[in-house]
């Protein structure tokens, strides 16, 4: 398989190779010509029955033939150069007689046009060949002008003729826009269509007129007391809400912030455009003991010192974007006098969890769970007391 835009590539290459044969070589773009006539003629006459369409045809053959003689004659005769005087055609006269007056190219009523051929057998004055080259001049550039005009289509003639030898297959919105290109001049853009371009000078004052201070570098940040301390990624994956303890969690928090009225700062290059509307907040509650049964089936406590889990219980979180930076947001709390508790927590993006801790004594229950480790299973539940 053959990508969209390697496609287009081979055939703007054939068009290219086409293009420049057939501009270097007259008769080319006349073969070229000639073919998109009868094709088109063929197109616009399949309505008609078949003896007016053989009746068109017959008339465009015997155009095309009559132009192709009369301009085979000329490029023989522009190859061959004018001839030496004493061999032109013309009325013998002594040498003392004086040449005669230059004609002068008067136009009588019923005479052709300047940009028709000269018929077979037609026999011309000598001192009317200048107006011949005249003539012939005209002649010359008006077809050259038809040439250029159409030496596309019927590059477009060519290729398909090339494509059904070769079995590629054209698209044809391709040809569509070949055969017929746009007309219309494009639209200037006008400052108000022109996309938003952000200027380092102006998204850095912007920065620094923020009431809080922004990273420089990628990542995500806890904003407590004017200042950013940094959020790292927990390796365990965050739970679904429906699941009501994650696995276990041995690592304890490499962030700590002085007091619950934080907010986060989010610097994330994949933000951009991107952004979730919410956020949350989890709970990450420590395993103060866990409660185990001996043979006999007397239960035991155990104090544990570095375990946790990631529980469903959390807060949410209103994401804001940073005036300035589309990949930086703020997450903040919907009101502005909400205090997270005491505790460990995780800012959850999508399946991720960035840890951090509020300093201070625990007193939600939810920060505290027992694990009790039974026969059939492990179970746990809320401390009974702190």
């Amino acid at each position: 398989m053959v990508s969209p835009h390697a496609q287009e590539i081979e055939y703007a290459l054939i068009l290219s190779r086409m293009i420049d044969t057939v501009k270097e070589d007259p008769s080319q773009i006349r073969l070229t010509i000639y073919e998109f006539a009868r094709a088109r003629l063929k197109l616009d006459t399949s309505w008609t029955d078949e003896a007016e369409r053989n009746r068109l045809l017959a008339a465009l053959e015997t155009a095309i033939q009559g132009v192709e003689d009369f301009s085979v004659r000329r490029e023989e005769r522009e190859q061959l150069g004018p001839p030496p005087a004493p061999a032109q055609i013309g009325s013998a006269r002594s040498p003392a007689e004086p040449p005669p007056a230059p004609m002068r190219a008067i136009r009588q009523p019923g005479q052709a046009p300047e940009d028709t051929f000269v018929p077979n057998g037609a026999y011309w004055h000598p001192q009317v060949l200048p107006i011949l080259d005249v003539r012939t001049r005209s002649l010359a550039s008006t077809l050259t002008r038809c040439c250029i005009g159409v030496v596309l289509v019927g590059a477009v003639a060519g290729l398909a003729l090339y494509k059904e030898r070769a079995g590629i297959d054209l698209p044809s919105q391709l040809l569509s826009k070949l055969v017929r290109p746009q007309t219309k001049p494009p639209i200037p853009e006008t400052p108000q269509q022109a996309s938003p371009s952000i200027d380092p000078k102006t998204a850095l004052a912007s920065a620094n007129a923020l009431p809080f201070p922004v990273p420089s570098d990628y990542g995500v940040y806890a904003l407590s007391d004017s200042a950013l301390s940094e959020l790292y990624l927990l390796p365990e994956r965050v739970p679904d809400k429906r699941i009501a303890m994650s696995t276990p969690v041995d690592q304890p928090s490499r962030t700590t912030i002085p007091d619950g009225k934080a907010k986060f700062v989010l610097f994330r290059r994949d933000l951009a455009g991107n952004a979730p509307e919410r956020m949350e907040v989890r709970v990450v509650a420590r395993v103060m003991r866990a409660l185990t049964f001996d043979a006999r089936g007397k239960p035991t406590f155990s104090p544990i010192s570095d375990a946790w889990n990631i529980r469903n219980v959390s807060y949410e979180f209103r994401v804001r974007p940073i005036a300035g930076n589309p990949e930086m947001l703020l997450v903040q709390p919907d009101k502005t006098d909400f205090t997270l508790p005491p505790g460990r927590y995780v800012l959850v993006l999508r399946d991720q969890g960035y840890d951090f801790t509020v300093a201070g004594k625990i007193t939600e229950p939810s920060q505290c769970v027992e694990r009790t480790e039974a026969a059939n299973g492990t179970f746990y539940s809320e401390c009974q007391k702190l």
